[in-house]
């Protein structure tokens, strides 16, 4: 029940995000929480990946890594944490869906911090293929 409506629900947060490279909402939000590890350009080269037990995704290469097809679903459930790979050893990546939810939370809260994690993803979407960066 929870993953069907997961699958309903996000189809319709993603159609009231915008999608234009000056209106990510997702960008503030990447960079508050993300970019210590992935980096600003997300090529997970953050200050604290150095201290880190493994280099953070570079993610600016998920459409890459997949076909071609950004994994709009997986990305979210990385983020808030529905998809771990813990049982295959030590994740370092926090569990950002408890984070943006308060414990009893309600419907509204949990609509928010849904949005929040979605906006992410959508602007994660917006970095693939982008250039290296020039030095």
């Amino acid at each position: 029940m929870r993953r069907a409506l997961r699958h309903t629900l996000l189809p319709l947060l993603l159609s009231v995000v915008p999608v234009h490279a000056a209106e990510q909402p997702g960008e503030p939000l990447y960079l508050r929480y993300c970019a210590a590890c992935h980096g600003r350009q997300g090529r997970g080269d953050g200050p604290v990946a150095p201290a880190l037990g493994e280099k953070p995704t570079d993610l600016t290469q998920l459409a890459a890594t997949h076909g071609e097809e950004f994994p709009l679903q997986a990305v979210v459930d990385a983020i808030d944490g529905t998809r771990t790979v813990r049982a295959h050893g030590v994740s370092e990546m926090p569990v950002w869906g408890e984070v943006f939810q308060p414990d009893r939370a309600s419907p509204q809260e949990k609509l928010a911090a849904r949005s929040k994690i979605i906006a992410i993803a959508d602007y994660l979407r917006s970095l693939q293929g982008a250039p290296p960066p020039s030095h």
